[in-house]
């Protein structure tokens, strides 16, 4: 009571009813911060309308997607190609869609609007900041894959290696998830 007698009396003209006021702030930022943290924690990523993937129907055109070996945590990105030439780059990308990493095996369905030839590539977004991290050589530091599995030697990956043709229904495909080698 004396603290409190003082803080009355106080030259600094700090009364009790400002610090109250300061004291009720820092506690309902504090609160703020833990809400804040515990939603990235749960792994709430923004994931917009049109990144979601479409459900999955044998009856309709559409690659069905199944990725194996995908851990708990952060944004499963699957990506839909059809150009040779700008395979693996934004501007040939035909679809992208994101959805949660639940983890071990996961299924992701894209509609097709005719049939052809595609390859897809997946990878693990553990930290959800949609990009892929790399390494100074370009190889991948989160989980990736592509369909068909290739076996990744030296270089950057071919289409040609990872492409597939679909036929009236689409077609089923399964991706391993490699995770990647220490930099």
């Amino acid at each position: 009571m004396i603290i409190l007698d003082w803080m009355k009396t106080s030259p600094l003209n700090v009364t009790f009813q400002s610090l109250n006021r300061f004291v009720k702030l820092i506690l309902i930022l504090a609160m703020n911060l833990l809400i804040l943290a515990q939603a990235n924690a749960s792994g709430s990523f923004n994931i917009y309308p049109h990144e979601h993937p479409d459900a999955c129907n044998r009856d309709i055109p559409q690659i069905r997607i199944t990725v194996n070996g995908v851990t708990s945590g952060g944004v499963l990105n699957v990506e839909l190609y059809d150009n040779p030439d700008y395979f693996l780059f934004k501007k040939g990308r035909l679809r992208k869609v994101r959805a949660p990493a639940l983890g071990p095996q996961q299924k992701v369905c894209m509609n097709l609007a005719q049939p052809g030839t595609y390859a897809v590539a997946v990878y693990q977004d553990l930290d959800g900041n949609r990009k892929l991290k790399k390494q100074w050589n370009q190889l991948p530091l989160e989980p990736f894959g592509l369909s068909n599995n290739p076996e990744q030697r030296f270089g950057f990956p071919r289409f040609r290696d990872s492409a597939f043709t679909t036929g009236r229904l689409g077609a089923d495909i399964a991706i391993d998830l490699k995770q990647p080698s220490d930099p």
